[in-house]
């Protein structure tokens, strides 16, 4: 009896210690930490999407080399292949050897220059909706461009009362943003940087 008695008083203290003194494992398993985004000055945070397993979607911007499937270089006859032209007009009174042609879809405000070898050497973006990868659109100020571009190579053009702001890459490509009376951008071409500064301070048509 006096052994039952021990071994009874015995696992009642187990019992206790356990409920009072020692927190389940539930109570001591580590919390993930939150997730913490860091962006550098001036950075924005995109929402975060769920993927829904579709293709992402492809980014329609205007770049030194074109845009889209409109790169300089594209031959003529790979782009109407595809279906990717309309309005091919050769022999235009400006330039009488060379063919020109718009965009199609997203690209429809895109005007195409082909040299008599069918490549593309100049396209022209007028669409509000396809800005640079920097961010300047149709309507961006020269204030505007001179900040966006403040780490490249720019020139400021003059031509009679006309005005540009011509950015120059590494590639010797760029992009010449003419501007109205305004100082806004009312198009962007994008061809080889000395061939657009030279056409458009000498007045001539790009051919």
């Amino acid at each position: 009896m006096k052994r039952l008695a021990a071994a009874v008083t015995v696992m009642g203290t187990l019992l206790m210690l356990s409920a009072c003194g020692h927190p389940s494992a539930k109570d001591t398993a580590p919390t993930a930490p939150a997730s913490v985004t860091a962006v550098s000055d001036g950075a924005t945070i995109a929402p975060s999407t769920v993927s829904s397993g579709s293709p992402t979607p492809t980014v329609v911007e205007f770049t030194v080399d074109g845009t889209g499937p409109y790169q300089i270089g594209a031959m003529l006859t790979d782009l109407q292949a595809a279906s990717g032209l309309t309005n091919v007009t050769t022999g235009a009174q400006s330039c009488p050897t060379n063919t020109t042609a718009q965009g199609t879809g997203a690209w429809k405000d895109l005007h195409l220059s082909f040299h008599p070898d069918g490549a593309l050497y100049l396209a022209v973006n007028r669409s509000p909706t396809i800005p640079t990868p920097s961010g300047a659109w149709l309507g961006t100020t020269l204030a505007q461009l001179k900040t966006i571009y403040a780490k490249v190579q720019t020139e400021q053009l003059t031509a009679g009362t006309g005005k540009a702001f011509l950015v120059i890459t590494l590639s010797g490509r760029g992009i010449l943003f003419d501007l109205n009376t305004q100082g806004a951008v009312i198009s962007m071409a994008a061809a080889d940087a000395s061939y657009l500064r030279t056409h458009y301070q000498n007045g001539t048509d790009f051919c």
